[in-house]
């Protein structure tokens, strides 16, 4: 139990400032309420369907997977890098055969015209 009294002090202080900010706001903070904060979108551009049930393009979505599918591969590379040395022969192997992957499905989706954007 001795060694959790640091991590204990500090959620305290965070919950602390957590709690000191939303007071300071509540006390600072505008009383006049805006009209736009009840309407659905704050940057002002007016709907196009007021009952918000419009379809997305598929472009929307597949975009959307391919920045998760290269945003993984960085998350994966990162701590590769820092082991590099440790890991050696067999890890640098790996390594080529993630990316080796990886670019083949970049390849597959280009071929298909994924990367097209298509208006």
């Amino acid at each position: 139990m001795e060694g959790y009294g640091a991590l204990l002090v500090f959620a305290g202080i965070a919950v602390l400032i957590g709690l000191v900010h939303a007071v300071l706001n509540d006390l600072l903070g505008p009383k006049k309420k805006d009209p736009l904060e009840d309407y659905p979108y704050e940057c002002g551009v007016p709907l196009y369907d007021p009952e918000a049930r419009g379809t997305f393009k598929q472009g929307y979505y597949l975009l959307g997977l391919l920045i998760i599918l290269f945003d993984i591969e960085a998350a994966f590379l990162f701590p590769w890098a820092v082991v590099f040395k440790e890991i050696g022969l067999f890890g640098l192997i790996e390594a080529i055969l993630f990316i080796f992957i990886l670019t083949l499905g970049f390849v597959y989706a280009w071929a298909k015209g994924a990367l097209r954007w298509q208006v």
